[in-house]
């Protein structure tokens, strides 16, 4: 087993991401946060924290900076 660390490189992060640039990030995110609203307004809280979880994680993936 190889416990050795290695921090990604923003070109390296961006390859595992599907090389998605932010503008699509953004568009993205803004349906999982329609989707996480509509799942609130439905009373499925846990559903809505996934999907705003989603939402962050194509930001931070997409928009690194």
């Amino acid at each position: 087993m190889n416990d050795d660390v290695h921090e990604l490189t923003e070109t390296e992060a961006k390859t595992i991401a599907g090389g998605t640039d932010c503008k699509t990030a953004i568009a993205m995110a803004q349906v999982y946060v329609i989707t996480g609203d509509a799942l609130r307004a439905l009373g499925d809280k846990e559903g809505a924290a996934s999907m705003y979880g989603r939402a962050y994680g194509v930001l931070d993936g997409g928009c690194p900076t």
